[in-house]
């Protein structure tokens, strides 16, 4: 129990609890106080009538907060981030709407009234408030029946009834049922930490693989890419020629050995001892550097040679 919870439990602990003639009493005015409320224009009496219902709803509200601490205990195991905070705060809301609206005259006790708004209210919170993907209103209710269902299958004929099965028990469709399960799933933090029971876990967002290429990898190859267009600009035109339609390299699809000799004017064979002595050229010149230049290098990268 934290500190503030247990500070406020000590305060409302102080205010005495309401007799039954009290309840009755304080019912009749705040009931009179609401039928005073409706109007535009009040009179004396009228507002003196209003000034008594206001002290008989804030004593009939603080005389049930301890009602309110035990309805939310109760549900607090079906919370996963709603706090017993949260839970109170709406079970006060679900009181406030119980005291307005309770009857004396009917003869029951204003606690069995109550407590049906005050439940109301946790669980209008726990369904709306305490998921990231947010169901349909009774979705929940329906889930929890299922699961119910579920088990009962599972003990009778020893395995899990498919969603067809769930959806005919719940009279849903079957995409109904499947929308519901998925929705069900809660989300998680990316940033949360996995549950190995140590310190130092690892978040869930360094254990999923990256589907793109390393980056290192991506940064070299596109590294390579740039020294094998700067190696182009240095070698023989004719050379370069043929490379380029060969492999493609203005942006173009490569073209066969037949289409080269085509479209250079140039036997085959001839095509084939140029691209041998091509690819020579531009090896040499990725290894070394282009011409001219005074100290051979053993990096297959232009872009750390520095010439171009």
């Amino acid at each position: 129990m934290s500190d503030t919870l247990r500070s406020y439990l000590n305060q409302i602990g102080k205010i005495p609890l309401l007799t039954a003639a009290e309840e009755i009493e304080l019912g009749h005015a705040i009931q009179r106080m609401m039928a005073v409320e409706a109007k535009d224009e009040y009179t004396k009496t009228e507002l003196k009538i209003l000034r008594i219902g206001k002290r008989a709803k804030n004593r009939m509200i603080q005389g049930n907060l301890r009602l309110v601490i035990g309805v939310a205990s109760k549900y607090k195991h079906m919370a996963n981030r709603l706090t017993i905070h949260d839970l109170v705060q709406e079970g006060n809301i679900g009181l406030i709407r119980a005291v307005e609206l309770f009857d004396p005259e009917r003869g029951y006790k204003f606690s069995t009234y109550a407590y049906w708004w005050i439940r109301q209210g946790i669980m209008r919170a726990i369904q709306v408030q305490d998921r990231i993907i947010k169901l349909p209103t009774g979705a929940n209710d329906l889930l929890r029946k299922v699961k119910i269902y579920s088990t009962q299958y599972q003990e009778e004929h020893g395995v899990i009834p498919t969603i067809e099965q769930c959806a005919e028990y719940a009279e849903v469709t079957t995409e109904t049922m499947r929308s519901y399960i998925r929705g069900s799933a809660d989300a998680t933090s990316l940033d949360a930490k996995l549950n190995t029971g140590k310190e130092d876990a690892s978040a869930m967002i360094d254990m999923i693989s990256c589907p793109d290429e390393n980056p290192e990898e991506e940064i070299l190859l596109e590294t390579k890419i740039e020294a094998v267009k700067q190696a182009l600009e240095h070698m023989n035109s004719v050379h370069k020629q043929a490379i380029i339609l060969r492999f493609g390299l203005d942006g173009s699809l490569p073209c066969s050995k037949r289409e080269i000799s085509r479209k250079m004017g140039i036997g085959q064979e001839t095509v084939k001892r140029l691209l041998e002595t091509a690819k020579k050229e531009i090896r040499l010149i990725l290894k070394e550097g282009p011409p001219g230049k005074s100290q051979p290098q053993k990096c297959s990268s232009s872009l750390i040679w520095g010439w171009g």
